[in-house]
């Protein structure tokens, strides 16, 4: 009678492939929520340092240039844009800034833009209007607020009650 020896080779199964593969497919689906929001949040509140970033720049060009600077908002659509004063134009009308802080600045995927006002004005002697404008995602998100006079700006984290 002979006796067949198999020598293991090495390597692994296709049950131990499968096995591995599904759990890796369970990890990665049980983290993708908790990556979304993650990334949402930093988007809000890179978002918010943006705007803020802007108003600062308006506030000094305004100071600096002697005329008026506006932040527009538009909600609806989810965009703010920079514009100076024209002083050529009878009324004042407001045009667009010409470089890279006159483009018209939107926000990231599953956020929303809302305030209390559409536009915030600063004027050559340093104050601007006061101003609060929320960047929100679905749990939560950032409030920016202008206090009138000098930098005083604020960023304050917000959160949703559901």
């Amino acid at each position: 009678m002979t006796h067949f020896h198999r020598r293991r080779r090495p390597g692994f199964t296709l049950i131990e492939l499968t096995l591995v593969t599904l759990l890796v497919l369970i990890i990665a689906g049980l983290s993708t929520p908790l990556f979304k929001k993650t990334l949402s949040d930093l988007s809000a509140r890179n978002t918010s340092f943006s705007i803020c970033k802007l108003i600062n720049y308006a506030q000094e060009m305004a100071v600096l240039e002697r005329k008026n600077y506006k932040i527009a908002f538009d909600f609806k659509k989810g965009r703010y844009q920079l514009l100076e004063l024209s002083s050529s134009a009878k009324p004042p009308v407001y045009k667009k800034v010409t470089g890279r802080f006159g483009r018209l600045f939107g926000l990231g995927q599953g956020l929303k833009l809302s305030g209390d006002r559409s536009g915030v004005v600063f004027y050559p002697d340093g104050h601007c209007d006061e101003i609060s404008v929320n960047v929100l995602t679905g749990q939560g998100g950032y409030s920016v607020t202008v206090k009138g006079f000098g930098n005083m700006v604020q960023v304050t984290e917000v959160k949703i009650e559901q």
